[in-house]
């Protein structure tokens, strides 16, 4: 099974992530691929994914490269590329990947692809800027479930 969980919340642009997955839906054989939508699940991460599963996380993120850019990250990879600068929920992405590693709870295969999305605005809503990416995230997932798919 493939799980893809968009990651994010209702504020500002947070919720590209979610929007990617709800992009996804309707492409994939729903046995085959299961899309979720969390509000920053902190640790709760661990409970939607299972050791036999491939995830793959969507989320907007704030780091110091230019906006538009996508990150795609594996594994552990994670840990190192997002702490702390990709952050902003405290106990974040970075930190449910680590406890995940020293659990050995962590999925079969495990990528993020991150939309970055420059410096955060505090707005309440969606800014034009992000949504004009969100395709571009939605996409990049499309390509990476392909390519698991056909393994």
């Amino acid at each position: 099974m493939i799980r893809v969980i968009g990651l994010g919340s209702p504020w500002g642009d947070d919720p590209a992530g979610w929007r990617a997955a709800e992009g996804l839906r309707g492409m994939f054989d729903e046995d085959r691929v299961e899309i979720k939508l969390l509000d920053r699940p902190g640790s709760a991460l661990l409970e939607h994914w299972r050791a036999e599963d491939s995830v793959l996380l969507l989320d907007a993120v704030s780091g110091k490269s230019e906006a538009g850019l996508i990150y795609d990250l594996e594994g552990e990879d994670i840990v190192h590329y997002t702490a702390p600068s990709l952050s902003s929920h405290g106990f974040g992405l970075a930190e449910a990947v680590a406890l995940a590693t020293d659990l050995e709870a962590l999925p079969q295969r495990l990528c993020l692809l991150g939309l970055e999305i420059g410096d955060p605005r505090n707005t309440m809503a969606l800014s034009p800027q992000a949504e004009g990416y969100i395709a571009k995230l939605t996409k990049a997932a499309q390509d990476k479930i392909g390519a698991w798919l056909s393994e």
